[in-house]
């Protein structure tokens, strides 16, 4: 459990800012190049949570799509409720 503590260096990388993060941490969070993160900065400034944004695959797009393209005029109705 103390994998889940440390500390973190704040560093400047070209006209962007960034929290460096150990490989330990990478690994825990499952995280790649290019994942996305949910950022919430609590209103006094002193705490910041980044949450790991779940991915839709391509196959479920595409079930979504075809449901609603299936659902169209229910869809219609439904939206002018």
């Amino acid at each position: 459990m103390s994998d889940l503590k440390g500390e973190s260096k704040f560093f400047k990388a070209g006209n962007s800012f960034g929290l460096r993060l150990t490989k330990k941490d990478k690994e825990i969070l499952q995280a790649n190049p290019g994942d996305e993160f949910e950022k919430i900065i609590s209103p006094d400034g002193q705490t910041i949570t980044f949450r790991k944004k779940q991915m839709v695959s391509a196959e479920t797009k595409n079930m979504i799509k075809q449901l609603f393209d299936d659902n169209k005029e229910l869809m219609e109705r439904l939206k002018d409720e």
